[in-house]
């Protein structure tokens, strides 16, 4: 199921870099002690397990950041040889997406912003899709960013510093009524907007338009638009039965839940390490909104 606008609309919010880690094998021989051998092993299992931002090589996203952030036309510009293109800014409806069909084949696409209009979103994530864009996202990638630019490629990386951050966006913009729906993903009703009054026969032709984006590019039942775990889904709730209104908040997503629930391998640079991280974040892009730590 997907959604369509922002909660209570999308103000404006702006506010690093990148490092190669190459990894040697370890090797252990059955000698020694069979105590001694354990060890060796777990040394060996230990050194294996980096994580994919230390075995990728993130200079020429971090460069293509740089890029972006200088003198180039906003809020979408592509650089002279085709192999950068810059999002810098709201998602209007009135984008000009035809910039990006000019990027060259697996050209990469910086992208900073704070949400905006859903089906222009969408439109220049297909556009990314076609030309195997890697997604570099600088900065801050929040609403409309986070659900579909996110998820437009086969790669999406986010550098040090950036934040990620998902929120509930209309389903029906000419209502005010919330609700519980059951996902897909099989964790039970998650807390959403709703129809007061069924109005449709069949689904709303936005509706279809986000459906269609989604059925290429999650992996099974493991994902719902906005994505939540279980301790997001939680939080929300237990907000909700508290003061009888929808929390207008933003949250983020842990890395490991990707992997079972989209098809985009989504890199971190760094992911945060806790709620006073993702605060502190917060603070220096002054986003409005709270924004609520997945551990």
């Amino acid at each position: 199921m997907s959604h369509a606008g922002p909660r209570r609309g999308e103000r404006g919010l702006f506010g690093d870099v990148s490092w190669k880690q190459g990894s040697r094998a370890r090797r252990c021989w059955p000698t020694g002690s069979g105590f001694a051998l354990l060890l060796c092993l777990l040394f060996s299992i230990g050194g294996g397990s980096k994580s994919a931002s230390q075995e990728t090589d993130l200079g020429p996203y971090a460069r293509a950041g740089d890029y972006c952030r200088g003198d180039v036309a906003r809020p979408i510009a592509l650089s002279p040889d085709k192999r950068v293109l810059c999002l810098d800014g709201i998602i209007k409806s009135d984008l000009n997406v035809a910039v990006a069909i000019d990027l060259a084949n697996r050209g990469i696409a910086v992208v900073r912003s704070s949400g905006g209009d859903r089906a222009r979103a969408i439109e220049l994530a297909n556009v990314l899709r076609d030309r195997d864009a890697v997604i570099v996202v600088q900065d801050v990638c929040l609403y409309a960013c986070a659900s579909f630019l996110v998820l437009a490629s086969s790669e999406t990386y986010v550098l040090g510093g950036a934040l990620v951050a998902w929120g509930v966006m209309r389903r029906y913009p000419d209502h005010h009524c919330f609700g519980f729906l059951d996902g897909i993903d099989e964790m039970g009703p998650f807390l959403t907007s709703v129809q007061c009054v069924p109005a449709y026969a069949d689904e709303n032709p936005a509706d279809r338009i986000w459906s269609e984006f989604y059925r290429d590019r999650i992996a099974g039942p493991a994902f719902t638009d906005p994505p939540e775990s279980r301790f997001i889904r939680r939080a929300l709730m237990n907000s909700f039965r508290a003061t009888g209104e929808y929390p207008v908040v933003l949250w983020t997503w842990n890395p490991r839940h990707h992997a079972s629930a989209v098809k985009t391998k989504i890199v971190y640079q760094h992911y945060p390490n806790s709620q006073g991280e993702v605060d502190a974040i917060v603070k220096r892009l002054a986003i409005a909104y709270r924004v609520i730590y997945d551990p």
